[in-house]
């Protein structure tokens, strides 16, 4: 199902016909495009249309306050014509050693219900564990019930709710962990 790949610059992993590789700067009006496809997703998380230049910030320069750029793994998925289909955004070490953040998993519409995400998932557990992550945290909003039942199959728990405030949208977001057990 997946492969491991050569370091940054190159595919870290791939998915059947899809390759998982770091974003640079470059990458910007590709992530832009994106966007625009997966609006309503967007809008889901943010409220009411997002900034053009949201996602951008999500999957390159956002993190959490203390953290270094280096810790930021911003990751595009690209199809095997080269396309950018889908954005994961992990952040290292958050919010304690071991433990990584889930920030985003975006899917263009296309490519969804199709089991991507789940494969995408796999492949991702996979690459953590190798990187030294013993559990995964993200948070889901009240909102996003797809995406609760989506977290809760792929065997995350509740840990906590907190509320938040994403654009002009105040959530209730829940904040689910996952251990990565080695399998």
């Amino acid at each position: 199902m997946w492969r491991m790949m050569a370091p940054r610059g190159e595919a870290l992993f791939e998915v059947e016909a899809y390759r998982v590789q770091r974003f640079s700067e470059e990458d910007a009006p590709l992530i832009r495009k994106l966007g625009e496809r997966c609006r309503e997703h967007l809008e889901l998380h943010y409220g009411s249309p997002p900034d053009p230049e949201q996602l951008v910030r999500d999957l390159l320069t956002d993190l959490p306050p203390g953290k270094p750029l280096a810790d930021k793994f911003g990751l595009g998925v690209f199809d095997g014509a080269g396309r950018l289909v889908g954005g994961i955004d992990v952040v290292r070490d958050y919010p304690e050693p071991g433990e990584w953040y889930l920030g985003l998993l975006v899917l263009d519409p296309r490519h969804r219900s199709q089991g991507l995400g789940t494969k995408l998932l796999v492949a991702l557990v996979h690459w953590l564990r190798e990187r030294g992550a013993r559990s995964l945290r993200l948070a889901v909003s009240e909102h996003n019930e797809a995406g609760r039942r989506f977290w809760t199959r792929h065997g995350f728990e509740p840990v906590k709710q907190v509320i938040a405030e994403f654009g002009n949208k105040q959530s209730v977001f829940h904040v689910m962990r996952r251990a990565l057990e080695n399998p």
